[in-house]
Parts: C-alpha cells; structure tokens; sequence
C-alpha cells in the first residue's frame, strides 16, 4: 500500500501520550502503542504512553531527513525507512489504534485495533 511518504522529510517530531510526527508537504504520522526505532545498529523499544524521555533521543535524530521507504505489513504493522538507515516499526495492537498516517485531500490510514486497516481518501487506496 502506498501511502506516499517516501521523499516526505520528518520536519518535526512531539512525544505527549503520542509520538506525532510531521512530515512535509501536509503529511502526519501519529503513533500511539509502543514501536521499535533502529538506529546506529541499536534496536530501542519505545512507549509512546510511559517512555522515558532519553529513549525518544534518537527519533528527534531523524529530523530534517528524507523518508526512503514506507512498507504497511499484511498484518497492519508500519514500517518506515530513513534516509541514515534508521527505521520505525509500529505493529498492530490488539486494543487500541496503533498508528495513523494522515496527508492532503482527507487522506487516511488508521491501523485500527487488531491490525486491520481502515482507509479513507483516493490517495491512500492507489
């Protein structure tokens, strides 16, 4: 599925409960379960809800780089690939919403609970 984030670059990024991320060209990644963030050879767990704010240091590392790949698992998991390598990995939760990809024109992907997807918007069912 493509949701068009390759070439998007991270612009900024906030922890609060959620970990959002904006991206350019009116693009937003809201992750809301834990994730997984490889960077410089080490794979990190983080909670979004109750991490501690050092574990965040490395995604506010990603900012002004270029997405390079974006690949949506069968099961709902998101992957998105950066420029230096560094990757996040959001599976699917079994209660909550686990990720949201948003951009122009109402388009939307919500890993809903369970990991299916919910879809709204032309852009994200091509």
């Amino acid at each position: 599925m493509d949701l068009g984030l390759p070439g998007r670059i991270l612009i900024s990024q906030t922890v609060e409960f959620t970990a959002s991320l904006q991206l350019s060209d009116e693009y937003f990644i809201r992750i809301e379960s834990p994730f997984v963030l490889e960077s410089h050879g080490k794979s990190v767990a983080v909670s979004p809800e109750d991490g501690a704010p050092e574990t965040f240091e490395p995604l506010g590392e990603l900012v002004g780089q270029s997405i390079t790949e974006c690949n949506v698992g069968s099961a709902g998991s998101l992957t998105v690939t950066f420029e230096s390598g560094a990757r996040l990995v959001v599976e699917p939760d079994d209660s909550y919403e686990a990720w949201t990809v948003t951009g122009p024109g109402g388009m939307m992907t919500v890993c809903m609970p369970g990991g299916e997807l919910a879809i709204w918007g032309a852009e994200a069912a091509e």
